[in-house]
């Protein structure tokens, strides 16, 4: 499961669909499930390989895996190709919903289409974490954390499905019970760096800014070239009043969106938490140009509160078709 959705989508071009069944099936060494009589149907003489799995799920799975790659054309090719095969796979459907919110901004298709892998299949954890970004995007912070709890109920040890809980928490701005999660997530993984770096942002929103500032610091141990933890701390000095060393941070990050990187929007989010909303708002104009994956958040994205009011900021959220959500947020 990748950690940073808002990573730029591969501009490469995707390779042939060519999915390559997995070489066993399940029980394909012969065991069978406890307590269920063994199956011998076939002569002793006849061959014991299993058959292959039809194309329809191969074609699904790489679809989930480029999904996960950032590479949302060849994720979304994957996954029509699957549902011509079979327009019953869960799992085909969650990738065109992830897809539609991700790379399209279109909330209503990407409701629909994970709506329906639900229905097809309700156990999916990673459906029920899928569809609570869609919620919380648009202004369902509640419903959106009621699917992740669902989604732990169903993998109760997966690290990531856990982060995800914090996460929507943290997006619903429930910031205790996030960093609980998160918390919960580390003992599972202690290599979770996401985790760290969540927990840093619910501790600047709630003005304990060196706590946060431990957390970055465990985050960076992990990962010492992100450069989102790089914009993290801009944005905590900002906040802590050290104007200085936000410059310096805003230096460096205009330095890497100048190569291309999908950073204005969290350049935009410091200079919004230094009270300059002129350029604040024009980075986010860039991000919206870019198609950044952050402003999929940027409706309920704590940071650019000092932006609710200002016309432009309303402009891009219309934009984007955000404006009909029920507010910033909503618990």
């Amino acid at each position: 499961m990748h950690r940073w959705p808002w990573r730029r989508p591969t501009r490469r071009r995707p390779r042939p669909l060519r999915p390559r069944p997995p070489t066993t099936t399940p029980r394909a060494r012969g065991s069978s499930p406890a307590g269920a009589p063994p199956t011998c149907s076939r002569p002793a003489n006849a061959s014991s390989r299993p058959s292959p799995p039809t194309p329809a799920p191969a074609y699904a799975g790489l679809a989930e895996a480029r999904a996960l790659l950032f590479d949302y054309a060849g994720a979304k090719e994957a996954a029509e190709q699957a549902l011509v095969l079979d327009d019953h796979l869960a799992a085909a459907h969650a990738v065109l919903g992830f897809v539609r919110l991700h790379k399209d901004w279109d909330w209503s298709g990407a409701e629909a289409e994970l709506k329906r892998a639900l229905e097809l299949d309700s156990g999916r954890a990673v459906t029920h974490l899928w569809y609570g970004i869609l919620l919380e995007a648009t202004g369902r912070a509640a419903e959106a954390v009621g699917e992740a709890r669902r989604a732990v109920e169903l993998a109760p040890g997966e690290a990531h499905v856990r982060a995800g809980l914090g996460y929507r928490l943290f997006w619903a701005r429930r910031y205790d019970e996030a960093i609980q999660e998160l918390e919960a997530t580390l003992k599972i993984d202690p290599s979770f760096e996401t985790a760290y770096y969540f927990i840093g942002r619910a501790r600047v929103q709630q003005r304990r800014f060196e706590e946060a500032q431990v957390a970055f610091a465990r985050a960076r141990k992990l990962a010492p070239r992100d450069p989102n933890l790089l914009s993290a701390q801009g944005y905590l000095d900002a906040r802590a009043g050290r104007r200085d060393a936000a410059q310096r941070v805003l230096t460096q990050l205009e330095r890497l969106a100048a190569g291309d990187l999908p950073f204005g929007s969290q350049i935009a989010a410091i200079h919004a938490a230094l009270g300059e909303k002129e350029p604040a708002v024009e980075w986010l104009q860039r991000a919206f140009v870019a198609h950044e994956g952050a402003l999929v958040w940027l409706k309920i994205d704590p940071r650019f509160e000092p932006l609710y009011d200002d016309p432009r900021f309303k402009e891009i959220l219309g934009k984007m078709r955000l404006e009909a959500a029920v507010g910033p947020f909503s618990h």
